[in-house]
């Protein structure tokens, strides 16, 4: 039974891919922030704050398979009322780039060079398509900046993967608007089939899916044309 290691698995995204990975044969390894997982969708559960060093003897005597670095953040989101730009203070963009870019660094760090060696594996990293650069607008500039960064790490570890035998992949996973605690009650879209989807996206070939970035099923891809980016003369 391969093992699949999940952050952020207490609620909403996280929770549903931790039930998705089981239905697939999966065993489950969850961190969270809680003290227990708030429920039986995991196999093996361990508090842990990615904004600190990960403990030597995390899950040191497992095989992780999958890595879905899953938590995140999204502390100057405007829906909330926090407004543009120039309401961002230096603590929540620090607090968001040491769960979103920090946290997910510290499980890829640790797990990658393992699966480098075994010759197999899958890291994938729940970012959104706000994480583009075409995307950008005058608001949401820690959210964003921290995805782009973590794409940017998946798009580093994907060159390793691609430079060694055997069947790695690493990718990044828009799940979409979905109705969770950060998503909103007004998402449009629930989390389970999205969290099908990315459970879905494990069993393509290493060679398909290392390097992509995907919405769905689909390939959502890193274009950087916008409305700020003009075609040369």
């Amino acid at each position: 039974m391969p093992n699949a290691l999940v952050s952020g698995v207490s609620r909403g995204l996280g929770a549903h891919l931790c039930r998705a990975l089981r239905a697939a044969g999966y065993r489950v390894l969850g961190v969270g922030l809680s003290p227990s997982p708030r429920g039986d969708h995991v196999d093996d559960y361990r508090a842990v704050d990615l904004r600190e060093p990960l403990a030597d003897d995390l899950f040191a005597n497992e095989d992780v398979d999958v890595l879905v670095s899953n938590a995140g953040v999204y502390l100057d989101d405007p829906r909330g009322g926090y407004g543009g730009l120039f309401s961002l203070t230096p603590d929540d963009l620090r607090d968001t780039f040491e769960v979103n870019l920090f946290g997910t660094a510290r499980l890829v760090l640790r797990y990658a060079p393992l699966m480098l060696a075994r010759g197999s594996g899958r890291i994938v990293v729940v970012s959104s398509g706000m994480g583009r650069l075409q995307d950008a607008d005058g608001a949401s500039f820690a959210y964003r900046s921290s995805k782009l960064a973590a794409n940017s790490l998946v798009l580093s570890v994907a060159r390793h993967f691609a430079a060694t035998p055997g069947d790695l992949a690493s990718f990044a996973y828009c799940p979409g608007w979905i109705r969770t605690d950060m998503g909103t009650p007004n998402a449009p879209n629930e989390p389970a089939p999205a969290a099908a989807d990315l459970v879905r996206l494990l069993d393509m070939p290493g060679a398909r899916s290392n390097g992509r970035f995907f919405r769905g099923l689909g390939e959502l891809g890193w274009d950087t044309r916008g409305p700020m980016v003009s075609e040369p003369d």
